[in-house]
This record gives structure tokens, sequence and C-alpha cells, in this order.
């Protein structure tokens, strides 16, 4: 073979190869777009909030940090409730011998919140469908006819779905509100385990709720 000749196949084999490693880029680069887009589609649909507007109590759903409380905190001070409610749990307060209701109560308390402005409910509560039906039997008893429903941004599409499905023919009108100072982010939760956590969890809840098990 002349040297031209192999100078030629050596460019072509270089240029193949370029071209192959090019290609590979291409695709995995397509890959991880396509992958980032349907993980911050993942976060965003579990993310639910209906139009805020004032209504008769604020309602502090359970399971979450002091946020859900802040929450609700700054919307009874913004004038969007006039009463704040809590779920009972019947959970005590890690390291005292009181339930952590009556710590909530406490808090709201000395934050300006006068104690007739607080109810908890009746019900003992396990799950968002135990909630939904001790806040509907509460407001249903108090005469309400509205209620923002406070709870974490992951946490919110299954409570929509719940709560909107329970007061469906109550003549109640429920309003769901995602923490705004909330850690879930919908567009980076997958760069934490923690964001992990809570979202594959709350995947497999509603899948749960298809099969009709209670959450």
């Amino acid at each position: 073979m002349q040297p031209e000749e192999k100078n030629k196949t050596s460019q072509g084999g270089c240029l193949k190869t370029l071209g192959t490693g090019f290609g590979l880029m291409v695709v995995i680069l397509v890959a991880v777009l396509g992958g980032l887009i349907l993980l911050r589609a993942a976060g965003s649909y579990l993310v639910y909030s209906d139009e805020l507007e004032p209504a008769s109590a604020i309602v502090v759903l359970s399971g979450g940090t002091e946020t859900r409380m802040n929450e609700a905190l700054q919307l009874y001070k913004e004038g969007y409730g006039k009463v704040i409610i809590l779920t009972e749990t019947g959970q005590q307060t890690e390291g005292y011998d009181y339930l952590n209701s009556f710590d909530m109560r406490i808090q709201l308390m000395n934050n300006g919140v006068p104690n007739g402005n607080i109810i908890i409910t009746d019900l003992s509560v396990n799950t968002t469908v135990d909630e939904a039906v001790a806040v509907r039997d509460l407001l249903k008893n108090r005469q309400y006819n509205s209620a923002i429903v406070v709870t974490d941004p992951y946490h919110t599409r299954r409570a929509a779905k719940i709560f909107h499905e329970m007061f469906g023919d109550s003549g109640i009108k429920i309003i769901i509100r995602p923490v705004r100072t909330s850690w879930f982010n919908p567009q980076t939760w997958f760069l934490s385990r923690t964001g992990w956590k809570f979202t594959v969890t709350e995947y497999l809840k509603l899948v749960s709720m298809k099969f009709g098990i209670d959450e």
C-alpha cells in the first residue's frame, strides 16, 4: 500500500471514530436531558394548588414539620381564615409528656392567635383520609362553609384528590394550599435522598389509592 493510501485510510478511520464518539455524546446528552425533564415533571405533578381566597377556617394537616403550622399562621395573619384547625394524631411531642397538638396550640398562641381561634379535631387520625373525615365532621358541626387545607407541596396532589372527593357533596369548599417555605422543590427534588424518599413514597401512595387503600 502506498503512503498516500495509508494516510487516507488512517484519516478515514479517525473521522469515523470521531463521528461515532460525537454520535454517542449526542445520545447521552439527549438521554440526560430527557431524564431531567421527566424527573422535573414527576416533581411538578405532585404539587397542586387551588386559587387562594378567604375561608372560614385554615386546616393544618399532620405529618410534616413546623412549616405547615407556620404557613397556616401566616395565612391567618393575612386574614385568609378566622380559625386554625389542627388534626389530632394522638402523638406526643418527643421528649415531653404532652401531645403534639397541645404543643402546636401553645406555639400558635405565642404568635398571637387567641386560644378560642384554635380548634383540634375530636377524632384521632392516622392517614390523610382520616384527616379529611375528621375535618369534614368538624366543619359541618360548626357550620363552616369553606376551609384552606395547608400541607407540604409534595403532599398536595394526593391531599387534593382525597379532600375534594370526601367533600364532594358536602357544600363545603376546600382550597388546597402548599407551604411556601417547604424544603421540597419540584425542579430539584432528585438531588437529595430526602427528595427521593418523599417523592417515591407519594407516588406509591397515589397508586395505592387507585386500589382503594387508605393513606
